[in-house]
């Protein structure tokens, strides 16, 4: 009963923190602030998030809000409104890390799959890969892009996996 009590009072702070978050942003929309960049610049949107690699070009991070475990985030530093926006160099850039924070998914978390989207919506966008994992019987396609947010659960150890994988990766300097 008490184990309940925890997870149910855990779950009504992760929903106030989530709705907090969610009203930053809309209030930095509202005055014309890209909240990514915002971020990028001060952290007082998200907080302190599970960073799992980051350079002058790109920040790696396990989404706060996540669909399901090792749900990834690839931000692309410098703003640019969605794709269209790159020039070859830059989709080079990002779509490499893109590539290389996959496989250390799959190979950091066991997961069968990742799923790659980016989703530019509204008046401010700011590039933004999300990366969704699928491991062995979950649910396939298109679904996956529906499932509820959650409170993330193990973070820390999802991102050390994912950062472990990472850095295997890379290979020796």
């Amino acid at each position: 009963m008490a184990e309940e009590g925890r997870a149910s009072g855990e779950l009504e702070g992760w929903k106030r923190d989530r709705g907090r978050t969610l009203e930053r942003i809309e209030q930095l929309k509202r005055e014309g602030v890209c909240y990514i960049c915002h971020d990028l610049e001060t952290g007082t949107v998200f907080g302190q998030q599970d960073v799992i690699y980051e350079d002058d070009l790109v920040r790696v991070v396990l989404d706060a809000f996540p669909r399901v475990e090792g749900h990834t985030i690839v931000v692309y530093k410098p703003h640019r409104d969605d794709i269209s926006y790159l020039s070859e160099e830059e989709a080079g850039t990002v779509f490499a890390m893109c590539v290389r924070v996959v496989k250390a998914i799959k190979e950091g978390l066991g997961a069968e799959k990742v799923y790659l989207l980016t989703m530019c919506d509204g008046k401010i966008n700011h590039l933004n890969f999300q990366l969704l994992p699928r491991y062995p019987g979950n649910v396939m396609g298109y679904r996956r892009l529906s499932m509820a947010r959650r409170a993330l659960a193990d973070a820390e150890e999802a991102a050390e996996a994912i950062r472990a994988a990472l850095e295997v990766d890379e290979g020796p300097a």
